[in-house]
């Protein structure tokens, strides 16, 4: 090794370590959750409240905010994921805030948090089919 070398190590390795270390630190994207047929629920519940959430962030799409129907006005919400807004667009069923919905899908923790995977989601005598009986997104190949 020549001289030349040995100081071009010595001026490079520390940046080297540097970029290493700092790429450490920076926190990786929790994965999104999955489908689990063991955590099934099947409730009735108000609609409290809707978001949408951007595309490019985890769980992209349209998300109902629900507390069960036998629960007080201030209780504890659910975020309920039906799927990617451009999908739920191809149906002609819309949610409001007071809205009665059955909804069945996976119960399963994301973010420090409970979020309901939806299969189905029931308002009066509409169902709207998110899923297969194994959590298979219809929208799939779609969006």
């Amino acid at each position: 090794m020549g001289l030349r070398s040995i100081v071009v190590f010595f001026l490079v390795a520390p940046v080297l370590l540097g970029l290493t270390a700092s790429s450490g630190q920076t926190a990786q994207a929790e994965p999104e959750p999955r489908y689990d047929s063991a955590t099934t629920v099947d409730m009735m519940t108000v609609v409290a409240d809707l978001r949408e959430v951007p595309r490019g962030s985890p769980l992209t799409g349209t998300h109902l905010i629900v507390r069960p129907e036998s629960a007080k006005e201030n209780s504890e919400t659910i975020d309920v994921y039906l799927g990617p807004a451009n999908y739920l667009k191809d149906f002609e069923v819309t949610f409001a805030k007071g809205d009665r919905v059955q909804v069945i899908g996976s119960k399963v923790k994301y973010g420090g948090a409970s979020v309901v995977l939806a299969r189905q989601v029931r308002r009066d005598s509409t169902t709207l089919y998110l899923r297969d009986e194994h959590g298979i997104p219809y929208w799939r190949g779609r969006t």
